[in-house]
């Protein structure tokens, strides 16, 4: 049976094939400074956030991933979680007063980070749509193009190099670059890099140990305050030489609370470099706030 598909559909598929035949770009780099972190309990609704600062919302969708970003009025979301979290994180949205997306960003083409997404792009008006360079042909992922195709966004498929912003923080792709071949699709995962005055967070999707050898032999500035650990805490990353590359403060994993994924060595490897550890599935949904220089952790519970 031949698979068909509708016209718009077909150049977003295009736009992955033209990706991965694309040139390579330089890299940025950024300097750091040391941090005070402190650390909350939300106890009632956060107000809206001024525009000095960045807020990085890791929501509890089980196991899966969402993130949220919205600096000076302008808002990103990187994933949506399984299918069943879509209406969880749409409510999300609204109760954090957005209803508009700059950016959704599709960090690979897994179910439990985009099978929530087109109940979102079905509800909220969304600018720009970035997708992975790569196709996978599930009920899952297809919805997810078809919805893309629906909401008129623009659609783009980034790679190691590009970089864009999000009101003042700027953001750079790390990874994918064009011409990565690998066997699993995770490791096709858009890698983001976000800086806001003198704070950094870098978010990993579900890039494994092969994704973070190639950054490591890479040019690309790897030190980050905040990491969200790739694929929720699995054993085939975060690996300790990548550990020490970045250098974080702060780490957050989204987990469910039957997570077949996190591994005790790597809670073990996070503790022994000092690391802050946040989880989805014993604090629920993490709020990181920066002002450029200090780090204000909230967590639900």
């Amino acid at each position: 049976m031949i698979r068909k598909f509708r016209p718009v559909l077909l150049i977003i598929l295009s736009l992955i094939l033209l990706a991965a035949c694309a040139p390579g770009a330089a890299k940025s780099d950024t300097e750091l400074t040391d941090l005070n972190i402190q650390v909350r309990k939300r106890h009632k609704p956060e107000e809206p956030d001024p525009g000095g600062l960045i807020a990085v919302h890791i929501v509890d969708v089980g196991e899966g991933d969402a993130i949220l970003i919205v600096q000076g009025g302008y808002a990103m979301l990187i994933d949506g979680g399984p299918a069943e979290m879509g209406a969880v994180v749409f409510a999300y949205l609204r109760a954090h007063g957005i209803d508009a997306l700059e950016y959704v960003v599709a960090t690979h083409p897994f179910e439990d980070h985009v099978g929530g997404l087109p109940y979102i792009l079905r509800r909220i008006n969304v600018r720009n749509v970035l997708l992975p360079m790569v196709y996978h042909d599930t009920p899952a992922y297809n919805a997810f193009l078809f919805a893309v195709e629906d909401s008129g966004a623009d659609v783009a498929v980034p790679f190691a190099g590009h970089s864009f912003t999000l009101g003042d923080a700027n953001i750079t792709v790390l990874a994918p670059n064009p011409t990565d071949r690998w066997d699993n699709r995770a490791n096709y995962s858009i890698v983001l890099r976000v800086e806001f005055g003198d704070t950094s967070f870098l978010l990993m999707g579900d890039a494994m140990r092969e994704v973070e050898a190639n950054l490591l032999d890479s040019t690309a500035r790897l030190t980050a305050d905040v990491l969200k650990v790739a694929r929720h805490g699995a054993s085939s990353a975060t690996t300790s030489g990548f550990l020490d590359a970045v250098n974080p403060s702060i780490a957050v994993i989204s987990a469910g609370e039957s997570n077949s994924f996190l591994s005790q060595e790597v809670l073990r490897r996070l503790s022994g470099a000092g690391v802050h550890v946040f989880r989805t599935d014993i604090n629920g949904s993490i709020v990181i706030k920066s002002d450029g220089t200090t780090l204000r952790v909230i967590v639900e519970r």
